[in-house]
């Protein structure tokens, strides 16, 4: 019996253009430029940008991702020495605030547009958990993005990467997400769209699972939806 749903993020409810993430590491380049050149220390904008850009090269592979880049001072901290700056505390304090901020200059958006109605909906009848990795905007931050769309409110739950400190599909966030709805694993639906880190990873971790989008190969056997709007029909044919 499905008692609670949980539900990720990036190209679950929300999705980036081709082009915006670099566009952020711009605006996050420029920021810690600015932030260098107030305490008059010289940095090359291009060389900070390019280390932004590399983060997303060793994040690439989540399962061999680096645990250092799991938090964005961490990151901040892997940007600096790239250009030969030493992170002391204080800097990376001054830094990290315009580093986290990024993505509300430029906003990804709703996969869905009727995504908010659909959450309703779904929330009127079970609780709701978001359940993300974080990358270079911490999930303090995602709250905002979520206040953007009027979609904050539908969860009970908040599972990021960064304040569990493990990711999707590493079995601790999974547990965390288990203990915070306070059910039995399988009574977990988690709905993503990677097979390897939503649906295969919930499902390792004794949860229920359906892929959503359906974007990767179909040499897998997971249950798959093209719609939010699909789920409340999954659930019923679940729960029969």
């Amino acid at each position: 019996m499905i008692r609670a749903i949980s539900l990720d993020l990036w190209k679950t409810l929300i999705i980036d253009k081709p082009e915006d993430e670099a566009l952020r590491d711009r605006i996050r380049a420029h920021a810690i430029f600015c932030v260098l050149a107030e305490r008059g220390i010289v940095a090359s904008e291009e060389t900070l940008y390019a280390s932004l850009r590399r983060i997303d090269v060793l994040r690439s592979d989540v399962r061999e991702m680096p645990d250092w880049t799991i938090t964005t001072a961490n990151q901040v901290r892997f940007v600096l020495t790239q250009s030969t700056i030493y992170p002391t505390p204080d800097l990376v304090d001054a830094i990290v605030p315009h580093y986290d901020s990024a993505i509300l200059d430029r906003l990804p958006s709703l996969l869905e547009l009727d995504a908010p109605h659909t959450l309703a909906a779904l929330s009127a009848a079970y609780p709701l958990s978001l359940t993300s990795n974080t990358g270079k905007t911490p999930g303090h931050i995602l709250l905002h993005v979520l206040d953007a769309f009027g979609i904050r409110g539908f969860f009970s739950h908040f599972v990021f990467s960064d304040e569990i400190m493990c990711v999707k599909p590493q079995q601790g966030i999974w547990d965390y997400l288990i203990s915070v709805n306070g059910v039995q694993p399988d009574e977990i639906l988690h709905v993503g769209d990677s097979y390897s880190v939503d649906y295969r990873g919930a499902r390792e971790a004794g949860l229920r699972a359906v892929l959503f989008g359906c974007r990767e190969p179909r040499g897998h056997d997971a249950s798959c939806i093209d719609s939010l709007n699909e789920l409340t029909h999954v659930i019923q044919e679940m729960n029969a």
